[in-house]
């Protein structure tokens, strides 16, 4: 052998030596790993001096997304135990969403043939975090991944949005996390826009709206852990040996309308009183060798409200409080439910007549909506939800509004009254669908031209989740005061009564519900009031409604008004 062979040999050894040497060795069940092209390492210490290791989840993943879109092996990206922030919970800035969508996302990734493994048979302790939701650091249904491809899966890890859960992990207490805000809102975990997502032995941890890779046609889960309240779980899914705690009586909105959502093997327990249904809408659901488990030793459970007969829901070998539980298949048919009857446009202000128009109120400037008055904002309709049964006028688009203009000659009036009946299609008391200047203002002693007079506005905040805000107002040329201290109020749900009225310089505003369906044990909700006095008295007699919330499940339902 030549010394120039030798010499090249040598090299060559060298360089496949520091090629080793610039790798991460790790164990990982006893066997000893090296990192490569496509096996990643993710760990709390700063080691981004080594190839193929990193410090962030997001790294890792932007590595792996550099190689996915052509390259058909899988990628390995194994986790540390740690908690990591896929974004920064310090950082005060609100999350915006990008301009002409509506969810900020935290990470965003467009990979295929990808398996994240966490590194502990505990999936608590590798914590995948956030800590946003609507209108509580972001603007949107924050949302911590969004994963474009297909092929995913994920071991041993916990997938949790703490907004409104506090952060605990046992293995160093040190990394604990308060969280964000008690009221409960929108917060999200992640949506995927691909097919075929397996998640096995994970946790995933939110409130409202938890959305475990919800987006894909196919979703298995095995041996994984839910915390949720509604409108949170993956309708594509199917669960295997899984446990769920259930704060809430509708974990899911609806599921896939063919194959559903399918639960084996599982355990669930729920924190709700009375009855505990599956889906808000109806949708198919196959639950086999399932346990339930109540506080309630009362608890019912079933399919939904208004189970469709076409929807296949069957329920075998299950449980409830250790006794057999069986939820028959839908047989009977649905009642008719009828489109809304939609009411015109009358946007011209005459007297003696209702103006009934879509308006976009100052205070919602900065809210990404249009006033639209080429189409109805009203219309005759049955609630939804917590209004099932109830009929009246319903919004059909955000912004609706209407006004009585007194004839001419009735224009001048001394002390006025106005009793309403509503009926809020959210039946917890929050009233609107997200806190997002989304109110109902009702008006008397009002100008219809000038927008001038007086108001009861009821209002969801970041506050609460279950209790909106009321405040007495005073309308000037469109801008609008508070009167009052905006003060909790938990009457907002069920048949609400509401009525306002002026005597001589004094406002006053009641508030008192029922239920829509009165039971023999039911009674009424206690009474609320508020009173101001007016700073400016008129004698303008016109009346004033806006709702600035969204429509559908978060619409109210008007139901009578009666104005003198």
């Amino acid at each position: 052998m030549s010394h120039f062979t030798n010499k090249l040999l040598l090299l060559m050894g060298l360089a496949v030596s520091i090629a080793t040497e610039a790798q991460t060795r790790f164990t990982y069940q006893g066997n000893t790993l090296t990192t490569n092209e496509h096996r990643l390492l993710v760990g709390s210490k700063p080691t981004n001096a080594r190839r193929n290791t990193f410090r962030t989840i997001e790294e890792a993943l932007r590595a792996a997304e550099q190689k996915s879109s052509t390259d058909t092996t899988w990628t390995e990206i194994y986790i540390e135990p740690s908690v990591y922030w896929i974004d920064n919970p310090d950082d005060k800035a609100i999350r915006m969403p990008r301009k002409g969508e509506t969810t900020p996302y935290g990470c965003e990734v467009t990979i295929n043939r990808v398996h994240m493994i966490g590194m502990s048979d505990k999936a608590e302790d590798v914590v995948l975090a956030c800590n946003r939701g609507q209108t509580q650091g972001a603007d949107g249904n924050f949302t911590m991944f969004h994963f474009i491809g297909s092929d995913f899966k994920a071991d041993n890890i916990t997938f949790g949005n703490y907004c409104n859960v506090d952060l605990e992990y046992p293995r160093n207490p040190k990394l604990n996390r308060t969280k964000r805000r008690n009221a409960i809102v929108q917060a999200q975990l992640a949506i995927c826009q691909g097919d075929r997502y397996t998640l096995t032995n994970c946790r995933f941890i939110s409130r409202l709206n938890l959305c475990p890779f919800v987006g894909a046609p196919h979703t298995n889960f095995e041996r994984c852990y839910f915390e949720c309240t509604d409108d949170a779980l993956c309708g594509t899914g199917i669960y295997r040996q899984c446990r769920f705690t259930l704060f809430s009586s509708k974990p899911f909105y609806t599921t896939d309308g063919i194959q559903g959502a399918t639960f084996i093997d599982c355990d669930l327990h729920s924190k709700t009183k009375g009855t505990q249904y599956l889906t808000k809408a109806s949708g198919p659901v196959s639950m086999t060798d399932c346990r339930w488990t109540s506080d309630d030793p009362m608890l019912t459970i079933e399919w939904t409200k208004r189970p469709d007969p076409r929807h296949r829901c069957v329920m075998t070998g299950c449980t409830l409080n250790g006794k057999p539980l069986n939820v028959p298949q839908p047989t009977a048919a649905l009642p008719v439910s009828l489109p809304p009857f939609a009411i015109g446009p009358q946007t011209a202000i005459i007297s003696g007549q209702w103006t009934l128009d879509c308006y976009k109120p100052l205070d919602t400037m900065d809210r990404d909506w249009t006033a639209d008055n080429t189409r109805s904002s009203w219309g005759y309709a049955e609630g939804i939800d917590g209004a099932e049964g109830c009929w009246g006028l319903m919004q059909l688009q955000k912004g609706a509004r209407m006004m009585y203009t007194p004839a001419e000659g009735h224009d001048s009036v001394g002390n006025q009254r106005c009793h309403l009946v509503v009926v809020p299609c959210k039946s917890g008391g929050q009233g609107f669908g997200s806190a997002t200047t989304q109110y109902l203002d009702i008006c008397i002693k009002f100008d219809t031209r000038t927008l001038t007079g007086y108001g009861l506005r009821l209002q969801r905040t970041p506050d609460y989740d279950h209790s909106v805000v009321v405040s007495l107002m005073e309308y000037a040329n469109g801008q609008v005061t508070p009167l009052t201290e905006g003060t909790r109020c938990d009457l907002f749900k069920g048949r609400c009564s509401i009525t306002l009225q002026s005597v001589d310089s004094q406002l006053t505003a009641t508030i008192a519900s029922s239920p829509v369906t009165p039971t023999s044990d039911s009674v009424a909700l206690q009474e609320q009031t508020l009173t101001a006095t007016m700073p400016h008295p008129n004698h303008y007699g016109g009346f004033h409604l806006q709702h600035t919330g969204s429509t559908g499940a978060s619409a109210t339902v008007i139901q009578s008004i009666l104005l003198q």
